[in-house]
């Protein structure tokens, strides 16, 4: 019997030449180049925008709370913020922090406002014309939002009279003369009275003429008004 020789018939995997490789290597490249060039342009992008919105720009200190005139500046009265190296107020660098706590505030200091070296020092004497009193106001007589810079009225209260509450039990009646006159002025600072029932120690600048009735006026209401009116 005739043997007929085996022949493999078995599928032998083609064999890719270098030059595929080299084509699928090719058309893979252009993908990861434009991933890298987008990566490129949005740090250049990333980094403009912090310069624009860093540069010029200095640490300066501002009022982080309300200071009247005449009271010690602590650390907690203060803040830092960044603001435009060219601003046309006079600013106090954060770096001279230390040097400021301790020193006076010269004029009532405004929570968010810049701090400059003019605010700094003993305060200002009243003008001429001008006198600073201080007067008792209980609660009930003055509004509770009451703050350095406020334009009120001074009334001299009647037995009885409140303004935005009720009459305090006890009160003293006001002069009969005096009842019902009226004073402007400005507020400088605002306490809280030494005896906790909620009233407050309203210090006030005004005309040198009305500082001596004001003084002597016994009980007062503040009225709150718009700057602008008389």
């Amino acid at each position: 019997m005739a043997s007929t020789a085996l022949s493999s018939s078995a599928p032998h995997a083609p064999q890719r030449s270098p030059a595929e490789f080299s084509g699928r290597s090719r058309r893979r490249r252009p993908a990861w180049l434009i991933g890298g060039a987008v990566l490129v342009v949005m740090c250049a992008l990333g980094s403009a925008f912090w310069w624009s919105h860093t540069s010029g720009r200095v640490a300066a200190l501002a009022v982080a709370t309300n200071v009247p005139a005449g009271q010690v500046i602590t650390d907690r009265d203060l803040q830092t913020v960044q603001v435009a190296a060219d601003s046309s107020v006079s600013l106090v660098r954060a770096s001279e922090r230390n040097t400021v706590v301790g020193q006076t505030a010269a004029v009532p200091l405004t929570a968010g406002s810049l701090l400059s070296a003019a605010m700094l020092g003993a305060p200002a004497p009243p003008a001429t014309g001008q006198a600073v009193v201080a007067v008792s106001v209980d609660p009930g007589r003055f509004p509770p939002a009451l703050t350095a810079g406020s334009t009120v009225t001074v009334v001299a209260a009647k037995s009885g009279d409140t303004v935005a509450g009720s009459a305090t039990p006890g009160a003293a009646p006001a002069a009969p003369e005096r009842s019902g006159q009226r004073w402007p002025g400005v507020v400088l600072a605002v306490d809280p009275a030494v005896d906790g029932r909620g009233g407050a120690v309203v210090t006030l600048r005004m005309a040198a003429a009305d500082a001596p009735d004001v003084a002597a006026a016994g009980p007062v209401a503040l009225v709150q008004r718009h700057p602008g009116e008389n």
